[in-house]
């Protein structure tokens, strides 16, 4: 590690033995984001900052019974402690089968996803399908709380349409066992157009015992802390999502705008950690084509991290259209160069 990434790198972690009632506050927690938040990423995002909750990608609780390789993506390293895994799903038993599984691989707790708003887990009943039945998604919540030692907890949205049904639904997910719920301040309806609306998550808060962390266009970490002190008091945190991608600057509890070199040592040290991981998980034949698919893979990180950087449009383009890792490596070394020139 550089004495770049070590600055910005503490050992001391959260342990994953605290339940969230007794995490100090705000909770600053990574959004579950599926091809975003796995573990190389997670890694990362631990060197910005050492107090981040990290949660995995979102994962079929059927296809992580099925599945070496879904079941592989879960995967992480000790440094990612506190690590929840988010599943989705509809059956109570492959849920609870998934997280008896992964409570024994040592993760901290297991999240269940109510608010992917994709038309093909909806049509499903997965996802934001199970706002539509509350009963069902109580199932869930009250079968894994009550076969596993760690914690449950869910994340959904403001409702279907709007807002309305968001109290008596959280409400009775915590009754049935959820210890914390992450709300996103838009619908269903809504995917992820227009803007967030926090006001609904303020007041489930004020009507729950349970923790709240607010969700949705969230900026980084000082915009999650202004957000919250809208309604003094009332949230237990926030998640960052979108913003995140190819940017763990945002977690800096004083965000800053990075320096080209900043961001190409980041770069360099993200895909070397998603390199290792996939090579590591390839049989032996089969190491070039997980090289391979480390470079396709990390192009929607290196998007976000040449986000709003004043590269030329070629240049860009160039990156993104490496065909080869050494392709890729001698085009960030000449970014740096061009701007020393």
């Amino acid at each position: 590690m550089t004495d770049l990434t070590s600055a910005i790198y503490r050992s001391a972690i959260s342990g994953p033995t605290l339940r969230w009632a007794e995490r100090p506050r705000p909770i600053v927690a990574l959004a579950p984001m599926d091809g975003i938040t796995d573990t190389a990423y997670r890694q990362i995002v631990r060197r910005f900052n050492p107090d981040v909750v990290l949660f995995s990608e979102v994962t079929s609780a059927d296809g992580f019974l099925r599945s070496d390789t879904v079941r592989r993506r879960l995967d992480f390293q000790p440094e990612e402690q506190p690590y929840f895994v988010q599943l989705f799903g509809n059956t109570p038993q492959a849920f609870v089968d998934s997280a008896l599984a992964l409570q024994d691989q040592g993760v901290s707790g297991i999240d269940i996803n109510m608010g992917c708003p994709s038309k093909k887990i909806v049509a499903s009943q997965h996802g934001s399908g199970l706002m539509r039945d509350a009963d069902a998604a109580c199932r869930i919540v009250e079968a894994v709380a009550t076969a596993c030692r760690v914690e449950v907890s869910v994340k959904t949205r403001l409702g279907w349409r709007d807002a309305g049904g968001l109290i008596p639904f959280a409400t009775s997910l915590a009754n049935a066992g959820a210890s914390l719920v992450s709300i996103h301040g838009r619908t269903y309806d809504q995917s992820f157009g227009g803007q967030a609306d926090w006001a609904p998550i303020f007041a489930l808060k004020r009507q729950i015992a349970v923790p709240v962390l607010g969700n949705g266009d969230v900026r980084d970490h000082a915009d999650g802390l202004r957000r919250m002190a809208a309604d003094e008091g009332a949230l237990d945190g926030f998640m960052i999502g979108r913003a995140a991608i190819g940017n763990p600057w945002v977690f800096l509890k004083s965000p800053r705008a990075p320096s080209l070199a900043e961001r190409v040592e980041v770069i360099h040290a993200h895909y070397a950690l998603m390199r290792e991981t996939l090579l590591a998980a390839a049989p032996a034949d089969r190491t070039e084509a997980a090289r391979r698919r480390a470079l396709t893979e990390f192009r929607k990180h290196l998007v976000g991290y040449l986000r709003g950087f004043p590269l030329a449009k070629q240049a860009r383009v160039a990156l993104l259209q490496a065909e080869t890792e050494a392709t890729l490596l001698a085009l960030l070394d000449g970014l740096l160069q061009r701007e020393a020139a």
